[in-house]
């Protein structure tokens, strides 16, 4: 898919519903604003079949630099506190787990988006639980990465899209869940990044730690 400067999320072909029938969706919904000190909607989407599948997203009265500074010193979604990884995965895994257990049906989360003042940032799911499983290391790579991609904090970014993919890549995705060797390969390798200075997104490659050229995929579902 073309990555122009609409953004994202006018690009993704999905349905929402703002009022999804899955037992114990506000519990859901009041835990993690707990978490994450944030706003959060919570809808349903028919971009895949057979279970509740999952569009949150979480509005936070942040800048995204204000995010990473409280989000490194534990103070925000607990996301990347070791402790608390060793012990339940992720905040937002533990609730995730915690709603599965009052559904029949299967829980996905197909996308998590973060509203914040000055950006957003939009994480697509590309295997079973790729989301709440990889969620901690993200935004590690997030804190890692920020003075990198902004160029020492002079370039401004509006919008994070994660992940984006090379073709070839996208015929692998199916079987991303069993092979250790993709999911290396997965949400930590390039990322679309739209910034106020360019008129199309641009492709970082988080293991150069450079921005490269290229045609690469966004995951459309």
């Amino acid at each position: 898919m073309t990555m122009q400067r609409n953004g994202f999320k006018k690009n993704l072909n999905i349905r929402l519903d703002e009022n999804p029938p899955i037992n114990g969706l506000d519990n859901f919904k009041r835990n993690l604003e707990k978490d994450f000190y944030s706003k959060v909607l919570v809808r349903s989407c028919s971009c895949t079949d057979g279970g509740g599948n999952l569009v949150i997203s979480v509005e936070c009265p942040l800048v995204l630099g204000e995010l990473l500074f409280h989000l490194e010193k534990g103070n925000w979604g607990n996301e990347v506190s070791k402790e608390n990884i060793g012990r339940n995965g992720s905040s937002l895994a533990q609730r995730v787990s915690e709603l599965r257990m009052e559904n029949e049906i299967a829980i996905e989360i197909e996308e998590l988006n973060f509203q914040l003042k000055d950006s957003t940032l939009v994480i697509k799911r590309i295997f079973p639980q790729s989301i709440e499983k990889e969620l901690h290391q993200i935004l590690e790579a997030l804190i890692k990465h920020y003075i990198h991609f902004t160029k020492g904090l002079n370039k401004a970014v509006y919008e994070i899209f994660i992940p984006v993919f090379e073709e070839e890549f996208t015929k692998k995705l199916p079987k991303a869940d069993t092979d250790p060797e993709i999911l290396q390969q997965t949400y930590l390798r390039y990322w679309g990044l739209y910034f106020d200075s360019e008129e199309d997104a641009v492709i970082y490659d988080l293991s150069r730690r450079s921005f490269i050229s290229g045609d690469l995929h966004m995951l459309n579902h």
